[in-house]
């Protein structure tokens, strides 16, 4: 436990620097999720046993890399295209050493890692006034969703979840994690604009409740999505970077099924007003 708290201390601290620095220049987002996606896109090339196959580890951890980089600069797409081009490449040049079941497992969740969670930066063009705000939410609503359900499953979980796919988890600690979600998000929202916008920011909290609803389902849904991936391939964390947690994909797994969601909720319903 103390290991956990140690590290969650840790990762806090990262992200309130990234936080700080956001204010003066938001392109600091933009590079902390590229580092983040190239971080996850290693660890689960490294979990399925495909990062010895440099030919397309390599070339989707650029990927991984340069995508949220190139959002701002409208560029994106064309990275996202050049990549589709070159991993069909490899797939015919070393066709005799690449199979199609890595090939498809690698690009696959590379796609899915990288465009999921460099919807934060296409938060920007919706709108970059209150961009250090919605990062904030985008990182810590899910882990908030992931903090209720672990302490309400400790002390309360009785009926388990899925236990096949993780063992640990239970119905309770699932459902004290939407509630303690909902109720922390608008309580996050709040703290937000008073720190932020010294009280004068327009929070629509229903919005906000609507985010914080879907946003601890998801965070389930990504959490026991990949645990299936762990358990086909028998491996208990995707690292071990953050001491009690495991790795950088272990904890942004809720994230990267969540952060799509909130970026389409942006697009219709109005979060802040200043």
């Amino acid at each position: 436990m103390l290991k956990r708290i140690l590290s969650a201390g840790m990762l806090i601290t990262v992200m309130g620097s990234v936080v700080v620095i956001s204010i003066f220049c938001s392109f600091i987002i933009d590079v902390f999720i590229a580092l983040i996606c190239v971080c996850c896109v290693f660890e689960f090339c490294k979990a399925v046993k495909t990062l010895k196959i440099y030919q397309i580890s390599i070339t989707s951890m650029l990927f991984s890399c340069m995508y949220s980089l190139l959002i701002s600069f409208g560029l994106s797409e064309l990275a996202f295209y050049g990549y589709t081009i070159i991993m069909l490449c490899m797939l015919v040049f070393f066709h005799e050493k690449i199979s199609f079941k890595d090939f498809a497992y690698t690009y696959s969740m590379t796609i899915l890692i990288t465009l999921s969670l460099s919807a934060v930066v296409k938060m920007k063009s919706v709108d970059e006034l209150h961009i250090t705000m919605y990062f904030i939410m985008s990182i810590a609503i899910p882990w908030l969703a992931d903090v209720g359900a672990y302490f309400t499953g400790v002390f309360l979980g009785k009926h388990k979840l899925c236990p096949k796919i993780s063992p640990k988890k239970t119905i309770e600690g699932a459902v004290g994690g939407v509630l303690f979600c909902i109720f922390s998000s608008v309580i996050l929202s709040y703290l937000i604009v008073l720190i932020f916008y010294q009280g004068k920011g327009d929070i629509n909290y229903l919005t906000v409740v609507i985010i914080g609803t879907g946003g601890s389902l998801l965070s389930i849904i990504g959490d026991l999505s990949f645990s299936v991936i762990k358990r086909a391939y028998s491996v208990k964390d995707y690292g071990d970077l953050i001491p009690g947690h495991g790795g950088i994909l272990d904890r942004f797994d809720s994230v990267i099924t969540f952060v799509p969601y909130m970026y389409a909720v942006m697009l219709y319903f109005s979060v802040i007003s200043v």
